[in-house]
């Protein structure tokens, strides 16, 4: 069973089909239904989808510039060799769970509430009171993940990350704005077909916090949304419980990017299971990359960091657009 119809598990949902493997896909919301994300995927996101799920097709608009600031002055502006594609998650993760169910997957639309294991066997409560027997159950259900609680009651939520919808902005760029005084965050515009996508994240967001934020980079006083997002694995593994994409602390230390990750660990998820591998023996080298990422974070957001970024980019753009291409593509 998964819990979770996000990217992360109706990936996993198609790829346990396409092996033979039955399962059951759950999930509490309504789809359509928003999520908080900027909605990029990037170049090695979309070149992995398209290889893992080659009949799926979505929605983006193609943007191919990228706008650097550092306390709001620009240093950088970077016409990108390969585009990133802007999704809204809304239609996105519809679009996705659709072909999962084309592909003739099971979905119910339910709420998990406990879990419990006996002899072996894991057995998942509904919020309806029916009960669900499984050999492996999958958590892709964020970074609140009830599947993630019952292996680590203590789990640390994350970051708050909060944005609103903006207007359309004309040069169709990504604008990213770094500051000595953000913790380990940044702000970020990403423009997808209709609108922008303005938010602000870091170690210290409060919903005040993020309305002075945007204001001093002069976006509209609009109505956001905040969701948190997890900075690690910290839980115990499991060998037939699993979790994936948010809900296992994937998403990237440095820039909070989470499709790439709940792709990935989606195709290593159902590969564990289709085969009867262990998933920290499968997922290993992402979990290796997960512990490096915290001290690329670090420094990166560091005074020494920021001073190295602005060097760059004033007189050495050509190795940033370098270290740019290297860590968004395969």
């Amino acid at each position: 069973m998964i819990v979770g119809a996000g990217p992360a598990g109706c990936t996993c949902g198609l790829l346990l089909k396409k092996r033979n493997v039955d399962c059951l896909l759950i999930d509490r919301a309504v789809f359509p239904r928003d999520k908080i994300c900027g909605g990029g995927l990037t170049p090695r996101s979309y070149r992995l989808l398209d290889r893992l799920l080659p009949s799926f097709h979505y929605d983006y608009n193609s943007v191919n510039r990228l706008k650097l600031l550092v306390e709001g002055k620009s240093v950088f502006d970077l016409h990108m060799d390969h585009e990133l594609r802007i999704v809204k998650r809304r239609e996105f993760d519809a679009q996705l769970l659709e072909e999962y169910q084309k592909s003739g997957g099971r979905f119910a639309n339910e709420a998990l509430a406990a879990i419990e294991e006996n002899d072996g066997q894991i057995v998942a409560t509904m919020q309806s009171g029916r009960q669900v027997a499984c050999d492996y159950l999958v958590g892709a259900d964020g970074a609140n993940s009830r599947v993630r609680k019952h292996l680590n009651p203590l789990s640390d939520h994350g970051f708050l990350w909060m944005e609103q919808y903006g207007p359309k902005s004309p040069d169709n760029a990504i604008v990213i704005n770094v500051s000595k005084t953000y913790e380990q965050g940044y702000y970020y515009s990403f423009p997808n077909e209709s609108y922008d996508v303005q938010g602000f994240g870091d170690g210290n967001t409060t919903p005040q916090r993020f309305r002075q934020v945007l204001d001093a980079m002069g976006c509209p006083n609009l109505k956001p949304k905040g969701a948190f997002i997890p900075r690690s694995c910290d839980y115990p593994l499991h060998d037939h419980i699993i979790l994936i994409g948010d809900a296992g602390g994937f998403p990237n230390r440095l820039t909070a990017e989470g499709l790439y990750y709940a792709i990935l660990t989606a195709q290593n998820a159902a590969e564990a299971i289709s085969s009867e591998q262990s998933f920290a023996k499968v997922n290993g080298k992402v979990f290796a990359h997960k512990k490096r990422e915290v001290w690329e974070s670090r420094f990166f957001y560091s005074k020494t960091g920021l001073a190295l970024l602005r060097l760059l980019c004033n007189h050495f753009p050509g190795i940033l657009k370098w270290c740019y291409n290297k860590a968004t593509t395969p």
